[in-house]
């Protein structure tokens, strides 16, 4: 992954915002949070969010941008802060019922929702756990 963040940039710009670059850098996040490395796997999602949020806007609601909230969420989740994991997951749930629907039965909605589901479940709140997953 480290090289093909290295080719985008050179094919690209070392400081161009771009999908690929971005995606890169989302691709090394997920892999270091695999790796357990969970801080440097916060550095290149969060780089690759405001990379995303840059390229598609930053108030828009674009599923690139949920999916970097969502990744971020997971990290802080292993990391053990729920809560902070619960603000990533909330972000992300709220951009894409933005972006599909409400009421639309769609798989990004429903990870949120049971990534919610989960979070509140490990902090007790198993209520609040229940009606997130039975969403």
């Amino acid at each position: 992954y480290e090289q093909v963040l290295q080719i985008c940039r050179s094919i690209y710009g070392q400081t161009t915002a771009h999908p690929h670059i971005a995606t890169s850098l989302n691709n090394l996040g997920i892999a270091w949070d695999h790796l357990s490395d969970y801080r440097k796997a916060i550095s290149y999602l969060e780089q690759a969010l405001q990379m995303n949020r840059i390229i598609y806007g930053q108030t828009s609601a674009h599923p690139e941008i949920a999916s970097s909230l969502n990744n971020l969420g997971e990290v802080w989740c292993h990391l053990g802060d729920r809560r902070k994991a619960i603000s990533f997951y909330e972000q992300a749930l709220q951009m894409c019922r933005s972006i599909y629907g409400e009421t639309t039965a769609h798989p990004h909605i429903a990870t949120s929702l049971n990534n919610l589901g989960e979070a509140w479940n490990h902090l007790g709140d198993h209520r609040k756990a229940i009606s997130y997953c039975e969403q």
